[in-house]
């Protein structure tokens, strides 16, 4: 295997950049073209961006109160992307939390298609602060040449996906980059801090944040609790009461409203829930929930240990449970779609350097792990699945394998006898 021939070296051949510059230089290839054959579809309001555009325009015209309104929002897409509207058949809600309105409001200064050129501006310039921050805390990784970070990054389907839709995946990534440099210096307020920042797909947060809680990591705790009073209070200050303690059973009424144009157009979802909807009969809602809950739990508990191991003074790769945290985050996550798997880039990244760097792990391990990595690098799979089959709860399964391989792995390579906790 291509990928795996590369780690048998500890910088990369020339033969092996090669060839590794040629496949995903197709993928970006393969991405120029999508993007160009979306881009009548841009032109018009179709993308994701249209939720951001809408609520900084609610904000601005100081109707806070009346942004979680289907009606006020529908009103103001009709006025800058009615194409768009008529197209999809239904608004794109903007469902996230009110602080997040209030970083659009500027763009609404803008037309539409110049404040989405803006903001898919502003994301390429964080995919370009994620590459550098990392590849200067990477000893192994960090000796491959500049352009193959940024071709594995611009070829990587679900950057790619985020980017086009003009969604806040890659802010989340940016936040998440650093809140894993942070964990590298042992900085565990910043760390929760940076997390915190992440709460705009607090879905993506959660999960990662739910075993430190239990583990009582009161400065990581510290950091993420400061950081989310202050974006609540912003977000209070944003839509006022109303729109504040309307926003929790806006969310819910979501699920359930068939109009919205996401609800048909996905299928199942990359995550627990899509491989539990996808396992049981349509007419077991009730098994379909005992799975979900049986495998997130499981999931929770194993990544709670692992974590509580990564704390210990004798912790053998403690970065690998970084990795471990987003990939369980992005399975047990209700919701997940083909962008927000862009939190996977660090894990995959953080993953390749331990396998660098560390000769512990047994081949089959390298095997299964580069083989999930391969599959994550492979933007036909995506395609295939997700638009032609409808079926993304396969990409769950690799998610899944994923975490089982390397959370298995990571246990075996710790030493038997364990050290005192790092407080």
């Amino acid at each position: 295997m291509l990928a795996y021939n590369a780690l048998s070296l500890s910088m990369l051949s020339q033969p092996t950049c090669r060839k590794l510059t040629l496949w995903l230089t197709a993928m970006l290839l393969l991405h120029v073209f999508l993007g160009w054959r979306s881009w009548g579809g841009v032109k018009i309001g179709l993308p994701d961006f249209t939720i951001f555009y809408t609520a900084g325009e609610v904000l601005h015209e100081g109707r806070g109160y009346e942004l979680y309104d289907d009606a006020v929002q529908e009103a103001v897409q009709q006025s800058f992307s009615p194409v768009g509207l008529r197209t999809r058949g239904s608004i794109l809600p903007f469902n996230h939390p009110p602080f997040e309105g209030l970083a659009f409001i500027p763009f609404v200064r803008l037309p539409y298609l110049g404040a989405y050129l803006v903001w898919f501006g502003i994301n390429l310039g964080l995919i370009f602060a994620v590459l550098v921050l990392l590849r200067r805390n990477f000893v192994n990784l960090g000796t491959v040449p500049f352009y193959l970070w940024l071709l594995a990054a611009l070829g990587f389907y679900p950057l790619f996906i985020a980017l086009m839709q003009g969604q806040d995946s890659i802010f989340v990534l940016f936040c998440y980059t650093m809140a894993f440099l942070a964990f590298r210096r042992g900085t565990e307020w910043r760390e929760g801090a940076w997390v915190a920042l992440g709460l705009c797909k607090f879905h993506l947060v959660l999960p990662f944040v739910f075993p430190l809680v239990l583990l009582r990591r009161k400065k990581f705790v510290a950091g993420f609790v400061l950081v989310a009073v202050l974006l609540a209070l912003l977000g209070l200050v944003a839509v006022g009461w109303r729109g504040s303690l309307g926003y929790p059973a806006y969310v819910l009424a979501g699920e359930n409203n068939q109009t919205y144009a996401w609800q048909v157009a996905v299928g199942h979802l990359p995550n627990v829930r899509g491989i539990a909807e996808g396992l049981c009969p349509p007419g077991q809602p009730r098994l379909r929930i005992g799975l979900i809950l049986l495998l997130c739990s499981m999931l929770l508990i194993g990544l709670t240990y692992a974590v509580r191991k990564g704390f210990l003074v004798s912790a053998v790769l403690p970065q690998l449970v970084f990795a471990l945290s987003l990939i369980a985050t992005a399975l047990v996550s209700y919701h997940i779609y083909l962008h927000d798997l862009s939190i996977l880039f660090l894990a995959v990244l953080i993953v390749l350097e331990a396998l660098l760097s560390n000769k512990r792990f047994h081949p089959w391990s390298k095997r299964a792990l580069l083989s999930c990595i391969g599959i994550l690098f492979c933007s036909p799979v995506y395609m295939f699945l997700t638009m032609h089959y409808k079926h993304s709860e396969l990409l769950g399964a690799v998610l899944l394998l994923f975490f089982v391989v390397l959370f298995v792995e990571f246990l075996r390579i710790q030493p038997k006898v364990d050290a005192p906790a790092i407080s």
